[in-house]
């Protein structure tokens, strides 16, 4: 709790003080990695709006200024339980946090797919094939679907190495915890992002994208029950214990920033999506 509240402090050093950074350039670049990733996404897997949050689609801060937006959906024809697409912040004021997250469903065991983007105030990024079993246990998972990564993953820890930009380490040992062995997270110049970064980044989502073009359906009943249950427990528990929740708290106030963490890990839904 201690790291994660020294976490938020710096974070809101940038939002109270004079240490406001104009990262509008920087948020720009990776908004359009984003916008670009969902456009394959969206053009690769049938997909359905689901509309319980519409409401909020744009929210604005406790000043009333523009600060975020949120849109989430659901699988029509695709193996697609949860889709977050969304950013908070205010790149004037440094900081700001953009999502794309892809959560399956049982029907399939292909890695969701977890991507962050943002200002802090250099370039932000995190993608991660995140494994839906305790790889440990079944390296067969591992080798079959994030092994193949192995090597650009091992390019860009080389490139970071070069460029003398220290390795990302999360505070929080949850947060170490939850990242995946291949996932590619760091904070990094604009210049070394566009070049070294975004090309690996649109190259793990075309290689997902075939793993779920081509994943054999899961048959076994109580194989698909594990799985929900361990997605529905591994989603909720990233979502609530995010470092992040208290900026956004102070952005929107507590109701919004709550409601906002509630659909992130899919407790607000419609019922057509819950049931199914």
């Amino acid at each position: 709790m201690e790291a994660k509240q020294n976490l938020s402090k710096e974070f809101v050093a940038h939002l109270d003080g004079d240490d406001k950074l104009d990262t509008s350039a920087t948020f720009a670049a990776v908004l359009a990695t984003r916008d670009a990733i969902w456009k394959k996404v969206s053009s690769a897997l049938s997909l359905q709006e689901d509309m319980r949050c519409a409401d909020i689609r744009e929210f604005s801060d406790l000043d009333g200024n523009a600060v975020g937006r949120i849109r989430t959906f659901t699988g029509d024809l695709s193996p697609v339980d949860w889709v977050i697409h969304s950013n908070i912040g205010r790149p004037q004021n440094t900081f700001t946090n953009i999502h794309l997250t892809v959560y399956l469903d049982d029907s399939i065991d292909v890695p969701n797919l977890g991507m962050a983007f943002g200002t802090l105030p250099d370039a932000f990024f995190y993608v991660d094939p995140m494994p839906r079993c305790e790889v440990l246990s079944q390296p067969d998972y591992l080798q079959k679907y994030m092994a193949p990564l192995n090597d650009i993953y091992m390019e860009l820890q080389q490139e970071l190495f070069e460029a003398g930009i220290k390795p990302l380490v999360p505070a929080m040992p949850f947060i170490r915890s939850s990242l995946s062995p291949l996932a590619l997270a760091g904070v990094v110049p604009l210049d070394f992002y566009r070049e070294k970064v975004e090309p690996k980044v649109h190259a793990y989502v075309d290689y997902w994208l075939e793993l779920v073009r081509n994943a054999a359906p899961l048959a076994d009943p109580e194989a698909r029950a594990r799985l929900k249950q361990r997605d529905t427990l591994v989603r909720r528990n990233i979502v609530h214990l995010d470092p992040a929740n208290p900026i956004a708290e102070r952005l929107v106030g507590k109701p919004l920033a709550d409601r906002l963490v509630r659909i992130l890990c899919a407790e607000e839904r419609s019922e057509k999506a819950m049931v199914e």
